[in-house]
């Protein structure tokens, strides 16, 4: 679908001093875009971020085409004075991921010997290239032996109990904590493995799911993201908390930066805060993602969600 931005009529701004999309362009918008399209259903900030990615990054995206959403949700227990942490449980005093630059992440492992569930694992294989490619795939468990996985990753970004498949026989909990890491150090007795920053994403014993606010997004996609929200969940009465989205661009060799300034919060004030972002947000293809966290007390407790959609390369 095209979209001549000189039909614009003379005296109707596209952006405002600031560089944000006008209420005239909106209306403009909706005035030129084929009302039998499927691209109708989607808000117009989704239909002017997929401009700035053609415009900015030189790639035709369709939000409509992919037709996924993508909300990355974490907590972690170890937010600390004075250290960015990212929002999800590590191993140990892991606060932020190790990551690796080949497919070493490999296997996956149980601290009980009675997980014998069947675990979804999503993540990107990489390329010598620099491109990602996300991958989903099925491991069953063998309590604390160590379960080698059918495609080894690069990046491990969410896993969960699988369902059954079974009518009202849904599979159990995890009974211990599991742990999705890369092989070269092995695991020690109890499954727990032997090098802690080996360890790319942990699902918390008695839960279902990992809770890892940080993803990667594919070669082929780019994640427009439309909201989010923080909180402080567990700490003493004036525990500030200072969250920040940051992107790093893997094929390019970025480092990390900032998407955006620091949000605030504090215990006894303000504990909670959630938005919508105007104009929406973008991070771009190959490109890692985290939400990090500083505090002002050791070992507070923090959540964080961030909500997008992606937009597929056509």
């Amino acid at each position: 679908m095209a979209l001549e931005i000189n039909s614009l009529s003379p005296g109707r701004r596209i952006v405002d001093e600031f560089g944000r999309p006008t209420v005239d362009f909106y209306r403009w918008l909706q005035e030129v875009v084929d009302v039998t399209t499927t691209e109708t259903v989607l808000s117009t900030e989704v239909l002017y971020a997929e401009l700035v990615i053609k415009n900015t990054y030189g790639d035709t995206v369709s939000a409509a085409s992919k037709a996924k959403e993508l909300n990355k949700f974490g907590r972690t227990a170890n937010a600390d004075s004075g250290v960015r942490t990212t929002v999800a449980p590590f191993q140990a005093a892991i606060v932020n991921e190790t990551f690796v630059s080949t497919n070493l992440v490999d296997s996956v492992v149980s601290t009980n010997a009675g997980d014998t569930q069947t675990l979804k694992i999503e993540g990107h294989t990489i390329y010598a290239s620099g491109n990602l490619t996300f991958k989903v795939q099925s491991a069953t468990l063998n309590g604390q032996t160590e379960v080698t996985l059918g495609t080894p990753l690069a990046r491990v970004t969410r896993a969960y109990v699988a369902n059954s498949g079974t009518f009202n026989s849904p599979q159990a909990a995890l009974a211990g904590t599991v742990s999705v890491y890369d092989n070269t150090d092995g695991v020690s007795a109890g499954g727990v493995p032997t090098t802690a920053a080996a360890t790319k994403l942990v699902i918390e014993a008695a839960k279902t799911q990992s809770e890892k606010c940080s993803t990667t997004v594919s070669s082929t996609d780019y994640w427009i993201l439309t909201g989010y929200e923080y909180s402080i969940t567990g700490s003493g009465p004036n525990t500030e908390a200072n969250f920040q989205k940051q992107i790093r661009d893997v094929a390019n060799g970025g480092v990390w930066r900032p998407l955006g300034p620091e949000i605030s919060l504090e215990s006894g004030a303000l504990p909670s805060a959630s938005g919508l972002y105007r104009p929406y947000l973008i991070v771009p293809k190959n490109h890692d993602f985290r939400v990090v966290v500083t505090t002002n007390t050791a070992n507070s407790e923090v959540t964080a969600e961030i909500q997008g959609v992606l937009a597929e390369i056509v």
